[in-house]
């Protein structure tokens, strides 16, 4: 008997606890012993999912290569160190061309030594390219001459000696997923160089101005340095830079840009440094000469 009423005495705490919980209490408490649920899968940002339907807003390689645009189609151009070219076509918001309704050649033009030669382009239909052997590219020209979907596209592009992954290699080092983020310190587009960094501005007028950097993105002289600016556009040329001693920057200019969105790749040699070349992806939007509100903060495509 004694140990019947012990019994209850133990068991009618545990009853008036139960009692006194709040509604949803005894949910809450086992949905805490369990592992949480799995998170919903990323989705894009409405403004990522907008820019992926507004036509010449996405310039983002997507093999590795660099995205060239004339009136409403794109190229995405790659030379690989062994030679081979592959051209992969798109329309204005980036939908793949068949190769099919693509045709033309690519010419390569050696800055030093080596021979001109003109290359039959031809559907790769498991790439989805228009496809071409040619020699280990050296800072040569490669200038593609397509007919898509009956519409004329003509550019040119200096290749350096590893092929456009140089390229690729240059735009990720500066998103905020490489080595380290980049500044902006006058507006224009920040890479890495040997000993430090380079920063380029590109205006709307043409106007090209190119500012030496230290590891800290501090300025350092430009005195010594030569370079060029090639932008990938149709009938672009390659522009000389030249040294202006009192600003101690270099500046050139090319004819004005229609654009809003413009690649371009500096061949730059520091003083006393080896030549490199790096690839520069400029947003335009708003920008009709040297004083605007707004400066240019973006990274490479």
């Amino acid at each position: 008997m004694r140990q019947i009423l012990l019994s209850l005495l133990v068991s009618i705490p545990l009853v008036a606890c139960s009692t006194k919980e709040t509604p949803g209490h005894h949910h809450e408490s086992a949905a805490s012993t369990q592992a949480p649920a799995a998170a919903p899968p990323p989705t894009d940002a409405p403004q990522d999912r907008a820019a992926s339907t507004r036509p010449h807003a996405d310039h983002n390689a997507r093999h590795g290569g660099l995205v060239t645009m004339e009136g409403d189609n794109h190229v995405e151009v790659v030379v690989g160190a062994d030679g081979a070219i592959d051209l992969y076509v798109s329309d204005a918001i980036r939908t793949p061309i068949p190769p099919k309704d693509v045709s033309g050649t690519i010419t390569i033009e050696p800055k030093g030594k080596g021979e001109k030669q003109t290359l039959t382009l031809a559907p790769n239909e498991a790439k989805g390219s228009l496809s071409a052997k040619g020699p280990a590219p050296d800072n040569a020209d490669y200038t593609w001459d397509l007919k898509v979907r009956g519409a004329p596209m003509k550019m040119t592009l200096t290749v350096p000696a590893n092929g456009t992954a140089a390229f690729a290699d240059a735009a990720a080092d500066h998103h905020p997923a490489g080595d380290h983020a980049h500044g902006s310190p006058h507006g224009g587009v920040v890479q890495s160089l040997a000993g430090g960094h380079v920063e380029v501005k590109l205006e709307k007028t043409g106007d090209i101005t190119v500012w030496m950097l230290d590891s800290a993105e501090k300025p350092r002289s430009a005195k010594g340095v030569t370079a060029s600016l090639r932008p990938v556009v149709a009938g672009a040329k390659e522009t000389q830079l030249a040294y202006d001693e009192k600003a101690d920057v270099l500046r050139g200019k090319i004819d004005p840009v229609k654009q809003d969105h413009v690649d371009g790749v500096l061949s730059i040699t520091p003083a006393g440094g080896t030549a490199t070349s790096l690839r520069f992806a400029f947003h335009l939007e708003g920008r009709a000469g040297h004083d605007h509100a707004g400066h240019d903060h973006h990274a490479g495509h």
